[in-house]
């Protein structure tokens, strides 16, 4: 079985600091480390390869992330790659899925793909089901469980408001973990010496036989910002049939008129009950009495 993970690299908090001069992030300050919920996704990968199974770590992403690639074929991982070309500007979720998609047709399709649910960058959770949509594969996303059994991926997920849901696919899938965050598995310091001298192949836009036009997305451009518009307010006009006094009471009342109602006094209590019955049946509050 062959299982692939997609990795990335994201800032490290504890070094995020804002450049007192500037107010703007400084950068060459930050560090950066692999995404939370990639690490347990690739700590599942490991967990659920069998002994004859092979497990691909891919990142897209500069030369800084083959530092977590290493620290993935020192976890035991066998095979690593990474995805950069010169000319990528900003990585998009779109962009990022047609990069992994191409990658793992070069280096050949696994069985399953196993993504982190959402990075602690953006957060947007949407590379999961854009990498299926690429692959023509089903994806389960915010899995919070799975298992493996006769080709097929058996999924809990998490829906709105604390419910879950059970899914199955089959193999091959893509499934976005949402699951509570698993340590990666402590490596071995031959396995660390080793992994830091581990060759890391570089797949460019060439190697992948795209072009920056296969790369390029429409985007909407925006012309001008405007307020949101009133809504038109109705006038209240009064009645040109009233007298000129009655006029001035209803544009000083602004047409709202006050509440009337009817007293009942005097008689017994059961009088007073049928009135008001019978001021409620004519007001359509109550049904009208059919004579028999």
């Amino acid at each position: 079985m062959h299982i692939a993970v997609c990795l990335k690299h994201v800032p490290d908090p504890s070094t995020v600091e804002v450049d007192p001069l500037t107010g703007l992030l400084a950068e060459d300050r930050v560090l950066y480390m692999l995404n939370p919920a990639d690490e347990s996704a690739l700590e599942l990968a490991l967990r659920l390869r069998p002994a004859n199974g092979t497990v691909t770590a891919l990142s897209v992403g500069p030369i800084e992330a083959d530092a977590l690639l290493r620290e993935a074929l020192a976890a035991g991982v066998e095979r690593a790659a990474r995805v950069w070309d010169a000319e990528l500007g900003p990585l998009k979720p779109a962009l990022t899925s047609i990069l992994l998609a191409a990658t793992l047709r070069v280096i050949g399709l696994p069985d399953l793909v196993l993504c982190g649910g959402h990075s602690a960058d953006r957060g947007s959770g949407t590379v999961p089901a854009l990498l299926a949509e690429q692959l023509d594969w089903p994806a389960v996303t915010d899995v919070t469980r799975f298992e493996i059994t006769e080709g097929r991926a058996l999924a809990q997920r998490r829906l709105a408001r604390g419910a879950r849901a059970e899914s199955e696919v089959q193999l091959p899938a893509v499934l976005g973990l949402d699951t509570e965050r698993i340590r990666l598995r402590q490596a071995s310091l031959p396995k660390l010496m080793q992994a830091q001298h581990a060759p890391i192949p570089l797949y460019s836009l060439e190697a992948l036989d795209l072009s920056p036009q296969d790369l390029h997305f429409p985007a909407m451009t925006l012309h001008e910002v405007m307020p949101p518009r009133p809504r038109a307010r109705i006038m209240f006009a009064p009645d040109a049939t009233a007298s000129a006094q009655e006029r001035v009471a209803q544009i000083l009342s602004a047409g709202i008129a006050g509440k009337s109602g009817q007293k009942v006094e005097g008689g017994t209590p059961e009088q007073q009950a049928d009135a008001i019955i019978d001021f409620l049946r004519q007001h359509g509050f109550l049904e009208q009495r059919i004579a028999s």
